[in-house]
């Protein structure tokens, strides 16, 4: 499992939540089981640096909704749909630093 790939959303939140992306690095995802994804979200308003656009190749553009970062098993995770280009990649930091550290 590779850092920034994305993945379907294996929950029932499909619609709202089609899509998660792969945040943590691969040394610790083969030693735990788990990932830290962040949802990208459908039919939502992006905040500013926080929740920015991100491109989901082949399927548009997807809120990446930093507020919801969650761990979850690795196995249900099955085949990466794309990967983050370099450009989005940049925007993880920032999107988590709003969200953990001083606002």
């Amino acid at each position: 499992m590779a850092q920034f790939h994305i993945y379907s959303n294996p929950s029932t939140k499909r619609v709202e939540i089609p899509y998660l992306v792969a945040v943590q690095n691969d040394h610790i995802t083969s030693r735990t089981g788990a990932t830290v994804v962040i949802p990208l979200r459908a039919n939502v308003q992006p905040v500013e640096i926080m929740a920015p656009l991100v491109e989901v190749p082949g399927q548009g553009l997807f809120v990446l909704s930093t507020d919801e970062i969650f761990a979850i098993d690795a196995v249900r995770l099955k085949h990466p749909v794309g990967m983050l280009n370099l450009s989005d990649r940049s925007k993880i930091k920032p999107a988590l630093d709003k969200v953990i550290c001083e606002y």
